[in-house]
């Protein structure tokens, strides 16, 4: 499933839409550096940092965290990207973030699954420790998200021969026994419900506004796809 998503991130154009407003935290952090948290299974951010290097000429790199830290996906984003990540084997709490760990953070698609409370406690520990922060939603609580989301039984068959690595478990559980259709899609369907709106990230980030660090929330268009983000920025400065 993890794999299925970092493949759907990149056909949405996540890292695509995800860059200007990477590419904003890095000048006002000063830092060429993600850290980005709740890795899962790598999502976009290992396309990001492709993107940044390539046509944007950022010396970027990636340190991969998570609470419960995927090795696997890890290993692979380490190879696809030598020298320039490192996936984080120790457990990282995206509310207590080691202070060693500095640069821009970033959270991809897993917002939804914080609480309000957690979810406020992780852009605190951004404020706090003055560390740039971008948080990018792919679902939403519309109908328009959930018509998206009804079409991911066609789009999981579609795609899953492009995950990686390829394993005949999974082919077979999504065309011969559709197991991973059914709850790639139910998953979809929960994640929809339990998006923030604008106007909730609004309210959650609102009583941590301080001289010297700001929060800007954002829904907008990926080009060229009928597909919106939902952003939070936290920038020192």
């Amino acid at each position: 499933m993890t794999g299925f998503l970092r493949v759907a991130s990149e056909v949405i154009g996540a890292s695509e839409a995800a860059a200007p407003l990477v590419l904003e935290a890095m000048d006002a952090g000063r830092t060429d550096r993600i850290v980005d948290l709740c890795s899962g299974g790598g999502g976009p951010v290992v396309s990001l940092v492709r993107r940044l290097r390539e046509r944007h000429g950022r010396d970027a790199s990636v340190v991969l965290t998570d609470l419960y830290p995927n090795r696997d996906a890890f290993e692979r984003a380490e190879a696809e990207l030598p020298g320039h990540a490192i996936g984080r084997r120790e457990p990282t709490d995206a509310t207590r973030v080691p202070v060693e760990l500095t640069g821009v953070r970033t959270i991809f698609n897993a917002l939804h699954h914080l609480p309000p409370e957690v979810a406020r406690a992780v852009f605190a520990d951004a404020a706090e420790k003055r560390q740039p922060i971008v948080t990018v939603e792919l679902v939403e609580r519309s109908l328009q998200g959930a018509a998206i989301v009804a079409g991911l039984p066609l789009t999981v068959c579609g795609l899953m021969p492009f995950v990686r690595p390829r394993r005949a478990s999974s082919l077979a559980l999504t065309y011969a026994l559709p197991v991973l259709p059914a709850a790639i899609t139910w998953d979809g369907f929960a994640s929809c419900l339990r998006a923030y709106s604008v106007a909730e990230l609004e309210a959650l980030v609102a009583p941590l506004q301080r001289e010297g660090y700001r929060f800007r929330v954002e829904r907008r268009r990926v080009p060229w796809r009928p597909v919106f983000i939902t952003s939070v920025l936290g920038l020192p400065g």
